[in-house]
């Protein structure tokens, strides 16, 4: 049913667990299958996503889509996370069912909270420093 990237990502997955210090954070969970999937990032001062760490409840696919968005954006600015599609998610994936492609979906969408999270962060943390 899956192919053997899947398979051997689903094992061993290598973006899993929290992300001490993570500067973002995007959730997503999605009601018709249950899913739940969390996306934490770390971004420097110049704006480069310096690591990237998931944790998800669900099933194979979910958990390899997580970790593939995870590997995409380490080393990427911010608006080049932005550009991170279900689709780029899916081809590193190579083959999945029909039913399980949604998972990507849901790992671009953690990606795009994780951003907006970082950003969101960012600006209370500069306007706290100007009250100051």
């Amino acid at each position: 049913m899956y192919n053997g990237l899947i398979l051997e990502r689903f094992q061993n997955p290598r973006f899993a667990g929290g992300l001490r210090g993570a500067n973002g954070t995007g959730k997503v969970g999605n009601d018709e299958c249950g899913d739940v999937v969390k996306i934490y990032i770390l971004v420097d001062d110049a704006g480069i996503i310096t690591n990237a760490k998931f944790k998800a409840y669900g099933g194979v696919c979910t958990i390899v889509a997580c970790d593939i968005a995870c590997e995409l954006l380490i080393g990427k600015t911010l608006e080049d996370a932005l550009r991170i599609s279900n689709n780029d998610i899916l081809e590193e994936m190579r083959s999945v069912p029909d039913s399980k492609e949604y998972t990507a979906s849901l790992a671009e969408e953690a990606i795009k909270n994780a951003v907006e999270d970082y950003y969101k962060r960012k600006e209370r943390e500069e306007r706290k420093q100007q009250e100051n």
